[in-house]
């Protein structure tokens, strides 16, 4: 059977200023709202003479954040900046830091191989909310652009705003979501999954409906695609009984022939997931923080074991897992 790949895409965006159907096993239905994902951020990463770019992150601990390793290899190579924005709102806060080599803030996942995709496509960044340098500002309304407030008048701002200032305190003092690890098996997920996109702020939950597959010979998971798109990359795929199982990083898109007869269209998104490599990578990096990661077996509580013929996927994915 010949195979015709159209793309393969990373997820990182320009900073613009990236057989059977899944049943829930119980009636819980996080993650189904933009409120739920209360542990994922948009950040910017900025570094001398490259372009800027934007990305999504995912808290694990509470200094610790899970995002796509294509966001930041580049960039961070020597050094670079780091902003994160912590509120979806009219006024919104930068939590700032540093990348230097010296003192090192974004750890790359030692397997990951630049220009080759979601395999190992990981990588953490330490931040803490609460003692980083801030920058307070009014998000731009059409072509109006960002206007810098001081922190007295963002203090104001929250005091006329209970409700957003109820979800400040909620982010800088966060719940975290625990993680489901998966052991070197094939699954299929027993669970509904959802990602949130989060553009200039502005947040949107993206619900998949279709099946969830982890193919233990790619050491990453696939499902059709629900809306992945440029810009996304870094931000956690959550279980609806709120679960972080892995971290959204590229999809694919390839015509499948069968002779010169095209006989389908694959659309696939591909993300990889707490596996022992993933695992082992986020307890050395993290040291005394690890004890702060929630842990939970995918197997058998949130996924089976599956017989299904991984044999097409294996072939596309492997022969055509290359930035392009």
């Amino acid at each position: 059977m010949k195979r015709g790949v159209l793309f393969l895409l990373c997820l990182a965006a320009p900073f613009a200023w990236a057989e059977v159907n899944v049943m829930s096993v119980t009636d819980e239905t996080k993650h189904t709202q933009k409120e739920d994902f209360y542990h994922t951020f948009e950040y910017y990463i900025s570094a001398d003479g490259k372009k800027d770019s934007k990305c999504q992150a995912t808290r694990i601990a509470p200094r610790w954040f899970a995002t796509a390793a294509h966001c930041v290899q580049e960039l961070c190579q020597e050094a670079c900046s780091l902003q994160m924005d912590l509120l979806e709102a009219p006024v919104s806060v930068l939590a700032q830091t540093q990348h230097t080599a010296k003192n090192p803030v974004v750890f790359i996942h030692p397997g990951y191989k630049p220009g080759q995709l979601v395999q190992n496509d990981f990588a953490l960044i330490r931040l803490d909310f609460n003692r980083a340098p801030k920058i307070y500002y009014r998000r731009k309304t059409g072509k109006t652009p960002n206007t810098a407030l001081s922190q007295a008048q963002f203090e104001a701002w929250l005091a006329r705003n209970p409700r957003t200032r109820a979800k400040y305190h909620h982010v800088l003092s966060p719940q975290l979501p625990p993680i489901a690890v998966f052991d070197n098996a094939n699954y299929m997920l027993d669970r509904k999954v959802s990602v949130i996109s989060i553009f200039n702020g502005k947040r949107d939950v993206k619900l998949n409906p279709h099946p969830v597959y982890y193919v233990k010979d790619l050491g990453y998971a696939y499902t059709d695609n629900f809306g992945i798109r440029p810009g996304m990359s870094g931000s956690g795929v959550m279980t609806n009984t709120g679960e972080l199982i892995g971290i959204i990083s590229a999809y694919v898109g390839a015509d499948v022939y069968r002779g010169k007869q095209k006989i389908k269209h694959e659309d696939l998104f591909m993300f990889p997931v707490f596996n022992k490599s993933l695992v082992d990578f986020i307890q050395e990096t993290l040291g005394s923080d690890w004890p702060r990661v929630e842990q939970k077996d995918a197997y058998p509580y949130l996924a089976k074991k599956t017989r299904k013929d991984f044999t097409e996927v294996l072939t596309l994915m492997k022969s055509n897992s290359k930035k392009p």
